[in-house]
């Protein structure tokens, strides 16, 4: 790994009671190298016995009656009485010898230690002591410039010629997470889950997925929509770095650029032939279009797809234009849109949700400098401040009398789900698209609202001033008369599911409001949602929220 230093405990090492500290390493080692040989043996015995050389379920097929016996000449770890009962051997010198360890920060200040530990003891059981005494940090440790698996033990690691063994920890931030809601879409999860150790959350539409210390993926919710990760589970056990989310399916990003999805197979959770092929390294970013995906290469680079065929997951129509090039990915809700490095743009996917550019085809040929989507349009901001609009007519992909406005002098594109507003240098905002709360939606964010989240059936925004104000169908989250007194002041996100909305406030407490059986109801967690909250997600009808458990203890 390059950059790094030797940590600071590392050096000076004390040289008191060094002989019987060499020696019990060494014997540590020498146990070790020795159970290793053991282990060799018997092994070659199970598959060099009869029959046709497969072990069978108890791992004695093959065996000769007094393996055991055989085994205890290299081993010791079984004797065999008169009356041919077995009975285990004292414990060897390995599980009895004991170091002096020193754990240091990577600025060598000093977190355990000296202490005098079992060289068997299991890394895994150094990381725990360490996590508890510190909640909220991941721990990763490390021997000179090597980091030690959890399944190593200290006698692996144990230099022969130092009294003391220098171990460097290096922390990380972790959170817990905290579920309610309707069970199968996410509601409930294994406690041991998501207790500690959890970097980040994703939701589809109906799971989660949350990445641990150590890049390992765990997912829950229903199986349709990514909750089960099945055969890419064994892929997804370290190294990956982000998620994206689909409606029914997750892909994960590795470290080595490899590109994991599961979920729905047909809606993007599994890519095929030459695109499976393709995402096997060099990927840098994933975009979503609901039903598909689309991977970009490097950046310029060429663009991978898969899923849905109408939303996105076929581009052979345009698979000349984004082979190279491409710089960014973007989507609305069933089509996709690719930013080259000439400044052209290329779409493809449903042809009512944005995939279709054509009518606009000349004007995206060049100098486009920006792309904005909402759920089923796209708007392109080119030099000089001009719009281009193309996708859903009546949702924003159409600028109508807006057009001549929109010519020049535009500086930011907003958008809700339906409508767009754009802020010009002059101070003026321009909207199109859905009237109503869409166009109200987009302008308030483009005049400095902090948030606007709709289920569908009602809207909630959160203003300046960050109270938190709602409108349309009450039952739906519409009306928050209930928790108005909670939601005058410091709301800073929203999110919703289908019949409901959480607020989270600047002091890390968690808001819930709309129908009960939709994630409203949040009486069961209530105790975890007062601090410590830092983001919240939902899917169709529950939530999950991020928790900073170093600020709660």
């Amino acid at each position: 790994m390059r950059g790094w230093r030797e940590p600071a405990g590392h050096r000076n090492q004390r040289p008191e009671d060094k002989r019987g500290s060499d020696r019990n390493v060494r014997q540590c080692r020498l146990d070790e190298e020795d159970r290793a040989r053991t282990e060799n043996e018997n092994t070659r015995r199970v598959w060099s016995g009869g029959g046709r050389g497969y072990p069978s379920e108890n791992g004695r097929q093959g065996r000769r009656d007094d393996w055991r016996a055989e085994s205890s000449r290299h081993a010791g770890h079984w004797r065999q009485k008169e009356d041919g009962t077995h009975k285990e051997s004292p414990k060897s010198p390995a599980s009895t010898a004991k170091v002096e360890v020193v754990i240091a920060s990577l600025a060598g200040v000093p977190l355990l230690g000296p202490e005098e530990m079992p060289c068997s003891l299991p890394i895994a059981s150094l990381k725990e002591r360490m996590r508890k005494a510190r909640p909220g940090n991941g721990v990763r440790i490390l021997h000179e410039l090597k980091e030690l698996m959890d399944h190593d033990t200290l006698a692996i690691c144990s230099p022969a010629s130092e009294s003391t063994l220098n171990l460097t920890a290096v922390l990380t931030k972790t959170y817990s997470v905290v579920v309610w809601g309707e069970s199968t879409y996410g509601g409930t999860a294994a406690p041991a889950l998501l207790e500690e150790g959890v970097l980040e959350l994703f939701s589809s539409s109906g799971a989660f997925a949350a990445i641990k210390e150590g890049g390992a993926v765990v997912a829950w919710g229903h199986g349709a929509y990514g909750g089960d990760m099945g055969q890419a589970s064994r892929q997804l056990t370290s190294d990956v770095t982000t998620v994206c989310a689909g409606q029914n399916a997750f892909v994960a990003l590795k470290k080595n650029g490899a590109a994991v999805s599961w979920g729905n197979a047909s809606l993007g959770g599994r890519a095929n032939g030459a695109a499976a092929k393709k995402l096997t390294s060099g990927v840098t970013s994933v975009k979503s279009s609901g039903e598909a995906f689309a991977a970009l290469k490097g950046s310029p680079g060429e663009v991978v797809t898969w899923g849905q065929a109408v939303s996105g997951g076929d581009s052979t129509s345009v698979a000349q234009q984004i082979a190279n090039g491409v710089v960014e990915l973007h989507s609305t809700r069933g089509a996709f849109a690719a930013l080259k490095q000439d400044g052209s743009v290329v779409a493809w996917g449903n042809s009512h949700n944005g995939g279709d550019s054509t009518i606009v085809s000349e004007q995206l040929s060049s100098g486009v400098e920006h792309i904005f989507s909402n759920t089923t349009s796209f708007a392109a901001l080119k030099e000089g401040g001009r719009v281009v609009a193309w996708g859903n007519r009546s949702c924003g992909g159409f600028l109508g009398s807006s057009a001549e406005s929109l010519a020049s002098g535009v500086i930011a594109i907003y958008s809700s789900g339906a409508a767009f507003a754009a802020l010009k240098s002059d101070g003026s905002v321009i909207t199109w698209g859905r009237p109503g709360h869409p166009t109200a939606a987009a302008e308030f964010l483009a005049r400095g609202g902090i948030a606007v989240k709709t289920n569908g059936q009602a809207v909630a925004m959160v203003l300046e001033s960050g109270e938190c104000v709602t409108d349309g169908d009450a039952n739906s989250g519409g009306d928050s008369s209930k928790v108005a007194s909670q939601l005058r002041s410091g709301v800073t996100a929203l999110a919703s599911t289908q019949g409901a909305f959480a607020a989270l406030g600047e002091n890390g407490s968690v808001v819930t409001w709309g129908r009960s059986n939709l994630g409203a109801d949040s009486s069961s967690v209530a105790s975890s949602l007062e601090r410590g909250v830092l983001s919240v997600l939902g899917t169709q009808s529950a939530f999950a929220a991020l928790r900073d458990v170093s600020k709660v203890e």
